[in-house]
């Protein structure tokens, strides 16, 4: 009896209202819907990072409102941290040595498509964007230079690809993104002065110098960082895993810490970080550190990518038709130009010319990030500048991506599968169907 007197003296609404506002209740939330959401996307054959970002934005305040945008303001750290740890796995995908086996070859045809690519797309958004043109065109193309390699290994490993075309294509997908990072981290400064500055006369000073500086700044943070975490790890070697965890976690805390001090790159510091562990551990070891750091990642990545879904302004989608059909398509176009004439002028075999550029169509989850940290840079730019209109840049910028992204994921492993098969690198009697299902 006394139970329920005391339940009924409760304020349910007061309760209610201290539990949507907990960071702790909030995570335990994200986390689970999110994996519901990742699962219903990997049966409707879609990334899980797909569906992550469609679960928050059901939940987010611009659909069911269970999250308000003060909630999600006030995950902002979480979010630093959580890009961070992006850049960090993305630079322990580039291993030098792999890239040193097919020389420059793929240096000069995956510089040459990614430039294109870049010029193309932002050329055809400048054109056709109503406002912010600068700003938009530098995103976007920088955006489309990167390739996701998941449908492109999964075709290798599910249909034992073998040849020419196989052989380019795998260091090439870690350059090109690794490449893409770099050149977005160069643009996306100057793309947000230009929209801070729009309709001033800017200097070639201002506009260079600070992600001259940015770039600069994380790759030597980052050396020094990744040197200090690579010495502690080999004096280490034998601890247990829990130690090898807290001594790179720790280490990327410090990176990220400094990072967003200095207001610089969320993710060229961190990747530099991974990079150097990725190059100068012994390679066993290596895989082993990979191994528990991963542990910690995923779940980071899963509430981080909800929470982006969350934030995301679904009431823009009608207004970017035009748009994202010129990224998507003028993208398409990019790649496979760039592809054919760089594979010429080095003389490759004429399936390598006529097919390198569709394998690298697909696009995925280095994109979304790139456009999650574009989104999160122009909500800044619209809080210091008291200007909300800041923020639709950025979530023009996502939308597209992910609504590209969901298309280049439809057609993707399909058209990669395609051109092994017309290239003559895929065997006819080794279309193992069970494996396919299994990697995908």
């Amino acid at each position: 009896m006394n139970f329920i007197l005391a339940i009924e003296s409760l304020d349910f609404a007061l309760f209610y209202e201290q539990l949507s506002h907990s960071i702790i209740f909030n995570i335990a939330l994200l986390l689970t819907l999110g994996i519901i959401g990742g699962k219903l996307a990997e049966f409707a054959k879609l990334p899980k990072v797909t569906g992550y970002i469609i679960i928050g934005i059901i939940i987010g305040p611009n659909a069911l409102g269970l999250m308000s945008h003060d909630v999600l303001a006030s995950f902002k750290p979480f979010k630093i941290l959580a890009l961070g740890f992006i850049g960090f796995n993305i630079g322990m995908e580039l291993n030098f040595k792999r890239l040193k086996k097919t020389g420059k070859e793929v240096l000069f045809v995956t510089l040459s498509q990614a430039l294109l690519t870049f010029f193309l797309v932002a050329g055809a958004v400048y054109i056709f964007a109503d406002e912010f043109k600068w700003t938009y065109a530098l995103i976007f193309g920088a955006i489309a230079m990167v390739t996701t390699p998941a449908p492109i290994l999964v075709c290798i490993k599910s249909y034992h690809v073998k040849g020419r075309l196989t052989n380019l294509l795998c260091p090439m997908v870690a350059l090109d993104d690794a490449f893409g990072i770099i050149v977005f981290a160069f643009i996306l400064p100057i793309s947000i002065y230009l929209a801070g500055h729009s309709g001033e006369v800017i200097s070639a000073g201002n506009l260079l110098l600070g992600p001259m500086l940015e770039i600069g700044f994380s790759i030597i943070v980052g050396s020094i960082l990744g040197l200090i975490i690579i010495y502690i790890l080999n004096h280490f070697r034998k601890g247990d895993n829990l130690s090898l965890l807290l001594i790179v976690v720790v280490g990327l805390f410090f990176g990220i810490g400094i990072g967003y001090a200095a207001e610089m790159s969320a993710i060229l510091l961190p990747l530099t970080i991974g990079v150097l562990v990725a190059n100068l551990l012994d390679q066993d070891f290596m895989v082993d550190v990979k191994q528990n750091t991963d542990a910690v990642i995923l779940p980071i990545l899963l509430v981080f990518f909800t929470l982006s879904g969350a934030e995301l302004d679904v009431a823009l989608l009608p207004r970017l038709g035009e748009l994202g059909l010129i990224y998507i398509f003028v993208r398409i176009i990019g790649k496979m130009i760039g592809s054919s004439v760089s594979t010429k002028i080095m003389g490759e075999r004429k399936e390598v010319v006529k097919y390198l550029g569709v394998t690298l169509i697909p696009q995925g989850g280095v994109a979304i990030d790139m456009a999650i940290l574009a989104e999160f840079r122009f909500l800044q730019l619209a809080s210091e500048l008291d200007n909300p209109h800041f923020a639709v840049i950025g979530s023009t910028v996502l939308t597209i991506i992910l609504a590209a992204t969901v298309i280049y994921k439809v057609f993707g492993e399909i058209i990669v599968k395609w051109a092994f098969k017309k290239a003559g690198e895929l065997p006819e009697h080794d279309l193992d169907y069970d494996a396919h299902q299994h990697l995908a």
